[in-house]
């Protein structure tokens, strides 16, 4: 899959961290750059892709339909505290991708960016003829983590041996880990493993190494 490209809009370091330490569980959100004010978030706009900018901090909010103009290119997902009636039905009308509330939760941002990456997922692994269930991963993506569990993972007995391995280990476990000890492929041990963590059951985390792409390593929630 290719990056997904992500700028963030926000003044507070402390909001700044948080929002980076969720990022980091993702290995496919590119963070093309971390920008203050609005109108710097809409020259960068100007000369590099972003498929999905995060909004933060009042002044910001105040002008976050200054991306209207990107809206067909860029999703937009609002953190805001006490937002009006009218600021919430604006962005229904103008297809912002979520709404937030500050504090925002670290779970519900991770949430939000987990079922934007399955709409690119399913969005670039489109195949003709076209069937309902895949429009439906694309267009409904907050109802993607029931149609994991319940479609394409079918071997319950491998979700609970996957399951019961981690809950018996007390250290973050990798999905090459996993694979090993229960022998079956890396790439099956994810696939449930991600299916877990779209139910809430795991949280997922990356373990960076000196060199090459970081590790996913999977916890109990």
């Amino acid at each position: 899959m290719k990056s997904i490209h992500l700028l963030i809009v926000e003044s507070d370091l402390l909001v700044l961290f948080s929002i980076g330490q969720v990022v980091r569980y993702f290995d496919n959100y590119l963070v093309v750059d971390k920008v203050e004010h609005v109108e710097d978030a809409i020259e960068r706009m100007k000369v590099v892709p972003v498929d999905l900018v995060i909004l933060g901090g009042q002044d910001n909010i105040d002008k976050w339909q200054s991306f209207t103009s990107f809206i067909h290119k860029a999703k937009l997902l609002l953190l805001v505290q006490n937002p009006t009636k009218e600021l919430i039905q604006d962005a229904i009308s103008y297809g912002v991708w979520d709404v937030i509330l500050r504090p925002a939760a670290p779970e519900r941002l991770r949430f939000s960016l987990e079922m934007f990456r399955y709409r690119h997922i399913y969005g670039e692994a489109l195949e003709y003829p076209l069937q309902q269930e895949r429009l439906d991963a694309i267009f409904f993506p907050r109802e993607r983590h029931q149609h994991i569990v319940s479609g394409t993972i079918k071997n319950s007995e491998m979700l609970e041996k996957v399951m019961q391995f981690i809950e018996d280990k007390e250290e973050p476990q990798s999905a090459g880990e996993i694979a090993e000890v229960l022998s079956v492929s890396r790439i099956t041990v994810r696939k449930y493993c991600e299916a877990l963590v779209n139910t809430g059951k795991l949280h997922v985390k990356n373990k960076y190494q000196a060199k090459g792409r970081p590790i996913k390593q999977y916890f109990l929630a």
